[in-house]
């Protein structure tokens, strides 16, 4: 008997051994990254109908010459002489898109990055980040630097990340062990020593989150100022949005804005021991039913004076109307999410169903419509109006959730090129690109999507992505094609699900996450 016993535990840990060796030949295993096209020292895309976001106008028949990465000319008759042709005859010439408000992880070269760029996303805003330079699964400060360089020297295939931020600011709850608690800028001295501590690593902008207290929202606001960054993120359940603005927050995330903070009776709500408990079926419904346009107003006139953008991110709450729906639950696109983050995203949408039920589904669905209806008097009212997805939420996929939210805003009823110029010339002014992104003329960098069909008269067009030119890189549609094929192949791959294991035990940031 005891040898017998001693023979299974042999056996055993023969197992325990291949498993484990296994799980460390997955963790190492290298993602395939897409290879980056050529970047030609001059370039002319011939003969393409562009696409006038400044001026809202077609210019049918021009030539584009590119040298070294940026816009030279635009005109007709063009000379080619030494350069590279791309024949876009009957094609449409538009900015390369902004999306302004995702979150980027570490393996983003090979997961996400080439679903942007396939999609004619060429530039993101980046909305959240570390507090050190090692995260095993956030992408850091340093991370998004050496890429967006890389994109711009045409060495890698990706988006340009022009701003840089932080782990957002929540009081004190998402701080990681080993850091300063201060960081959570709880308190108007610890918002001080945030603000020092993220303008020492040279960050453009800070992100505060919901539960930051009062306090420290007002003092971060001033020290962020003092050190010249910004506020761009969610308004704290303790904060109006009113107050937020007047506090020189410069972008306010996701389509709660406009719809709690025009509810009469958000101001109890803010007073109330913990507002999230109470938000209920009926409390949505209640918001919705007591909608008042005059506050609504009131807060459309601040933003407008303080310059102030919003960006709803629609996509984040159709998984909350959505997610009994068999058809959203099955999109096609899956198979280009990681087996691992797929698994996420169902469990999401299935805890979100539990919660709600049958009728709180139900105002989920009215709560979604009305924010999409919310933005378009925001936006006919003079609201700067950003497009953001919030990728890879929960159903945000990278890249072509972009064009599901121009969709949204289009069903908002804002016109196909005031949908493009919110993912083109304004994410670019916002950024402090004007004239230099978002827009196809001279001196503008040479991010440029050449469509088959024109979005001027049908959004859905943007996603008829032909070629793609970024920095000067051609990526023409076999590449494309290519670079989804490789995705989709890295998205199946086994070696994912010890990766991801992984570097989320390993982050301490996602430790604090699934902590809390």
């Amino acid at each position: 008997m005891r040898d017998w016993i001693i023979g299974i535990l042999g056996w055993l840990a023969v197992l325990f051994g291949v498993a484990a060796a296994g799980f460390a030949v997955g963790v190492m295993w290298p993602l395939p990254l897409p290879k980056p096209g050529e970047k030609f020292a001059r370039l002319v895309i011939r003969d393409v109908d562009v696409v006038d976001v400044v001026n809202g106008a077609l210019r049918p028949g021009q030539d584009i010459l590119v040298e070294d990465g940026v816009i030279v000319a635009v005109g007709q008759g063009l000379a080619a002489d030494g350069a590279r042709v791309v024949d876009a005859a009957g094609r449409f010439a538009i900015p390369g898109l902004f999306d302004m408000h995702v979150h980027s992880v570490r393996m983003a070269p090979a997961l996400t990055h080439p679903l942007f760029v396939s999609a004619g996303v060429t530039a993101v805003r980046d909305m959240g980040g570390c507090l050190g330079e090692g995260d095993a699964w956030v992408a850091c400060a340093g991370d998004k630097r050496a890429w967006n360089a890389a994109v711009g020297a045409g060495t890698m295939v990706g988006p340009r990340y022009d701003s840089i931020t932080s782990l957002a600011i929540n009081g004190g709850s998402e701080i990681p062990g080993g850091f300063d608690p201060a960081l959570g800028a709880a308190t108007a001295e610890d918002a001080q020593t945030r603000a020092a501590f993220d303008a020492a690593r040279g960050l453009d902008f800070l992100k505060p989150y919901t539960e930051l207290p009062r306090a420290g929202f007002f003092a971060l606001a001033e020290a962020a100022r003092g050190s010249g960054m910004y506020l761009a993120g969610h308004v704290p359940l303790a904060v109006s949005g009113l107050e937020a603005v007047a506090a020189g927050q410069r972008s306010i995330e996701h389509a709660f804005l406009f719809i709690w903070d025009c509810y009469p009776g958000m101001v109890a709500l803010r007073e109330s021991a913990d507002p999230r408990a109470v938000y209920n079926d009926e409390l949505r419904r209640k918001m919705v039913a007591g909608h008042d346009a005059v506050l609504c107003t009131r807060l459309h006139t601040a933003m407008i004076a303080a310059g102030a953008a919003y960006v709803p991110t629609h996509t984040t709450r159709k998984l909350d109307a959505f997610a009994t729906d068999p058809d959203y639950l099955s999109d096609p696109r899956l198979r280009f999410i990681p087996a691992p983050l797929r698994l996420m995203w169902a469990e999401d949408a299935a805890a979100m169903a539990a919660r709600a039920g049958p009728e709180g589904m139900k105002s989920y669905r009215t709560f979604y419509e009305f924010g999409i209806e919310q933005t378009g008097v925001a936006h006919r009212a003079g609201v700067t109006v950003l497009a953001g997805t919030d990728s890879p939420d929960s159903f945000a996929f990278p890249g072509s959730a972009l064009h599901d939210e121009l969709g949204h805003f289009v069903s908002a009823g804002m016109a196909p090129l005031e949908a493009l110029r919110a993912a083109t010339i304004m994410p670019a002014r916002f950024l402090g690109l004007d004239g230099e992104a978002g827009l196809i003329a001279p001196g503008a960098r040479a991010d440029i999507v050449l469509l088959d069909a024109n979005p001027l008269e049908n959004i859905a067009a943007a996603r008829q992505v032909n070629t793609v030119v970024l920095a000067g890189v051609v990526y023409d549609r076999a590449a494309l094609d290519e670079m989804l094929e490789q995705v989709e192949s890295t998205a199946a791959s086994w070696t994912l699900w010890p990766k991801f294991i992984w570097r989320i035990v390993t982050s301490p940031i996602m430790r604090t996450q699934f902590a809390d």
